[in-house]
């Protein structure tokens, strides 16, 4: 299974990511000053850690095993690619009367589960608003030490079979779309493409989303009830079936998903065509 996944940027998020394929698992985690919680504009704020693999097996022995599909879905009617924005991590902690942290905390424990969950009934990738290990976006505005470590997993999980994991962290998607249209200018201006050679299988190819197999989502997942897709994966959206669940992500359980499942099943998908 791939992932993407794209940060909640206020509190500590634990990503377990497989290093090996003997299901050893590296943890990496987000984390902002105590001082600065709220503060979602400075992504140099921001630290990544990582922490040894004896420390991040448990509940994760999982990932690795068989196809697992509840009630009465068929592998052929899974979506190869599932986007999910976790949304309403501040109603859930202003409903409660609780910090914003505890809500991002409830929030990585129903995050866990859910891979797990995707890993078991065979969804290849899973692109999570804020395994094999890719962050995109601007690297270059993170710390050089955030830089490193990202840099490290990658190359640590570049040869594993299993999950993908793709983070999208200072991600958008119009800087995905400007960024791929100044690749193709480049290559047009020193000769390597011809105008009339731009489609859109070649602009795709210059998409941050290039390093999956299966790059478009076939269904985007957001929680809360709120209907937008806020600057997620504009160009990749294009045909995804959208599923908007009112449950608060920090709620969201194995049932909910297996509902979301069932419902694009019964959708009609004609990717831009017209329905027969």
């Amino acid at each position: 299974m791939q992932m993407c996944l794209r940060l909640p940027t206020t509190s500590p998020l634990p990503i377990k990511t497989v290093i090996s394929s003997s299901n050893h698992f590296s943890s990496l985690k987000l984390c902002s000053p105590q001082n600065k919680i709220g503060d979602k504009q400075n992504i140099s704020r921001y630290r990544l850690a990582a922490t040894s693999n004896s420390t991040a097996n448990a509940g994760f022995d999982d990932l690795k095993s068989a196809i697992q599909l509840p009630g009465d879905l068929r592998p052929e009617i899974i979506p190869k690619h599932v986007a999910l924005i976790m949304d309403g991590h501040g109603r859930w902690a202003k409903n409660r009367g609780l910090p914003i942290e505890h809500a991002h905390y409830a929030g990585v424990q129903k995050l866990k589960q859910l891979i797990l969950n995707c890993s078991q009934f065979g969804i290849k990738v899973l692109t999570v608003q804020d395994l094999r290990f890719s962050v995109i976006g601007d690297k270059s505005s993170l710390p050089q030490s955030v830089q490193s470590t990202i840099s490290s997993v990658e190359n640590s999980t570049k040869t594993n079979t299993g999950m993908h994991f793709l983070m999208a962290l200072s991600y958008g998607g119009r800087y995905d779309i400007i960024e791929a249209t100044k690749k193709i200018a480049s290559k047009v201006e020193h000769g390597i493409l011809r105008a009339e050679d731009i489609n859109e299988s070649a602009f795709e190819q210059q998409l941050l989303t290039n390093v999956t197999e299966f790059p478009n989502p076939d269904l985007l997942i957001r929680t809360s009830g709120e209907l937008r897709v806020s600057n997620f994966l504009l160009w990749q959206l294009a045909y995804t079936e959208f599923y908007f669940p009112n449950k608060l992500f920090p709620d969201f359980e194995e049932a909910d998903l297996i509902e979301a499942l069932n419902t694009f099943r019964g959708r009609q998908r004609n990717f831009g065509g017209r329905n027969k």
